[in-house]
């Protein structure tokens, strides 16, 4: 009988450690919500998760030089401590728990911070108070258009926006709703970015 136990006891525990295993398996190559968690090789993925550890704020300025670009009107804020549960916030994280927004609903600008050109990949975004938010993306070398973009967004809803724009040195973002009034904020994570040498 004593024997009888002690290997039952033996196989659950080895069911539960294989269990573990499978979990932290899958977990650590895929983010909570199933999305890919990594670029294409040579891009770099920037999460905006190291700019700040403030959990209650209305947004903290992307400082100049993160991850070799520079930033205008990029705010980051923890999207799922967010105070409305329901907004675009809390559904555009990615990589948790922060993200980036145009502060203001204002335009936001990417420019790169070493060289003069880069190739803008892809993001996830979407609508931080409103559906139907369309952000019109527009890539540009020496002032010249060299690519342009519009894409609906939605609160409940992440998009994947795949651009793979090279040489460019300006990325800009505008986000046009006419009857959102200031309320027209898109959101940004998971951002992939190769920086030309």
């Amino acid at each position: 009988m004593l024997d009888t136990t002690r290997n039952s006891t033996k196989t659950i525990m080895f069911a539960i450690v294989i269990i573990a295993a499978l979990f932290i398996s899958a977990f650590s190559t895929r983010l909570p919500w199933g999305i890919k968690s990594t670029c294409s090789e040579p891009s770099s993925l920037i999460t905006f998760d190291e700019i700040t550890n403030i959990t209650n704020t209305s947004g903290v300025p992307v400082p100049h030089g993160y991850d070799g670009l520079n930033w205008e009107n990029v705010l980051v804020l923890n999207g799922l401590n967010t105070s409305n549960p329901t907004s675009g916030y809390r559904t555009g994280v990615i990589s948790p728990p922060y993200l980036a927004f145009d502060g203001w609903g204002s335009p936001m600008t990417i420019t790169n911070a070493a060289t003069n050109i880069f190739t803008i990949n892809s993001f996830y975004s979407c609508a931080a108070w409103y559906d139907n938010i369309t952000l019109e993306i527009t890539g540009t070398r020496d002032g010249t258009t060299l690519y342009t973009k519009s894409v609906s967004l939605f609160t409940q809803s992440r998009t994947f926006i795949k651009l793979n724009w090279s040489g460019v040195d300006t990325v800009n973002f505008n986000s046009i709703c006419e009857w959102c009034c200031d309320a027209k904020h898109f959101t940004m994570d998971n951002l992939c970015v190769t920086l030309e040498k």
